[in-house]
This record gives structure tokens, sequence and C-alpha cells, in this order.
């Protein structure tokens, strides 16, 4: 619960969330005493964590450290689904799977920060309706969208060798991630990166894979892009071997 008092439309407004998403889930924390009402009826209540919920978020804190907070991406990569869709599809395809995954596609903010939940979903349901349940669409799209990335224009416009650039990308995820960490290593022409993110999905694999592939291409490098490891096999990361 974000601190302080809050009406549905104030959290809605701070998360990025549909009001209706919101709405539920406000009733569900309210069933469990984890948030209770402290003024105002229907759409002007206002909501707060109760004495329980915030015992229950300090313990939290305390015994998880930063992992209490939620996993986030930034609006930027939303709306490079929405473009992609949008630009293949239609534009109101495009705002469909937004409204579908409980973001307003009219308000999403590229800086601002959203539930990776959200955004995991939203590649999902881009799979489920344009896909054929391989993860070769979203593959396709991350590999279309990522020279539109703010963070791979800035990488691109220094023009610094393929090394160097991969090097920098730790930096670039910390901009664009408010969890997990990027490690990459560099050995003559090859480039072994691992993804150390706190929830990984098959979507979320062929995104990264496509984003690699996207990278080379935007550099007009011939190259491959390896999936070495996954997290979702027992691996403690997700590797992927670039070779040019």
């Amino acid at each position: 619960m974000i601190p302080g008092p809050k009406t549905p439309m104030q959290v809605a407004k701070q998360t990025g969330l549909h009001l209706p998403h919101v709405s539920r889930t406000l009733g569900q924390l309210l069933r469990t005493d984890l948030v209770e009402r402290v003024a105002g009826q229907r759409r002007g209540r206002l909501y707060a964590a109760s004495t329980l919920g915030q015992a229950v978020f300090g313990g939290l804190a305390e015994e998880r450290g930063d992992r209490v907070v939620a996993p986030m991406i930034r609006g930027a990569h939303l709306r490079n689904y929405h473009h992609w869709v949008s630009t293949q599809f239609t534009s109101t395809a495009a705002d469909e799977i937004l409204i579908g995954a409980g973001l307003d596609p009219t308000s999403l903010a590229a800086d601002g920060w959203y539930p990776l939940r959200v955004a995991l979903e939203a590649l999902d349901r881009i799979e489920a309706r344009f896909g054929d349940g391989t993860y070769e669409t979203i593959r396709r799209m991350l590999r279309d969208e990522t020279p539109n990335h703010s963070s791979i224009k800035r990488l691109l416009a220094r023009v610094l060798p393929l090394s160097v650039l991969l090097e920098l990308g730790p930096n670039a995820y910390s901009r664009e991630f408010n969890h997990g960490r990027l490690e990459v290593e560099v050995e003559d022409h090859r480039a072994l990166v691992r993804n150390y993110d706190w929830i990984s999905s098959p979507a979320r694999c062929a995104a990264w894979l496509g984003t690699y592939e996207g990278l080379l291409r935007a550099l007009k490098r011939k190259g491959t892009v390896t999936k070495v490891g996954c997290m979702l096999h027992g691996d403690p990361s997700c590797g992927y071997q670039i070779d040019w």
C-alpha cells in the first residue's frame, strides 16, 4: 500500500493500474485487515495501511530487505509493446492489450514505474492473441523495438565498440528496472550476459533474446545470440551468449 491515505483513483494514477484492478485489490486487502477505510464514502473513500498491515510490511522489510519492494519496470517498455502492436495490427488492438493487463494506454508515461507483473501479462496477452505459443512473436517484437528504446538510443549515440556498449549494459538495466541485476563478461568477439531477474517467464526470456538480437541489428553487426541458461530450468540466472 502506498504510504498515507489515498483514494482508489490516486492509487490508480500513481501505480498506472486500471481503476477496477485497484478497487478489487483494495477489497482483498480490506478483507484480510491489511488495509482500512479512514474516511469518505464510495468514490471519495480514503484507504490506508492498517496497524496489522504496517506490522506485516515492517516485518517483511526487516526480513527480506529491498525485495519487499514490488518489482517494477519503466513505462517505455509498455509503450514499445503498444507501438509494435499498433504498427503490426491496429491501435485498437494495442489499447485492448494494455487495458486487459490493467493499464490505461492514454496515461502511460515512458519514465513512470509500473508493476512488472503487468508487463508480463501484457506480453502473454500479445502472444496469446497474435502468436502461436512458441513466443517467437514476442522475440520478434523486441527485436524490432529495441532501436526505439531510450536506453538503447543513449548507448548507440555514444558510437562505441560493441564490447564497450555491452559492458555498459548493467547501468542501463538499473535505469529500467528497480530489481535484479545484469552481469556481462566480454572476451574477444564473444560476450556472456547474465540476467538475474527476480521474476522470469517464457515470454520474458523470449523478450530478452529478441532484445540482444535487436541490439546487433541496430549496430548492423552480424552475429548470433544463444540462450545458455534459464532460471525457469533451475539456473541462478538467464544466460545469453552473444557472438559477433
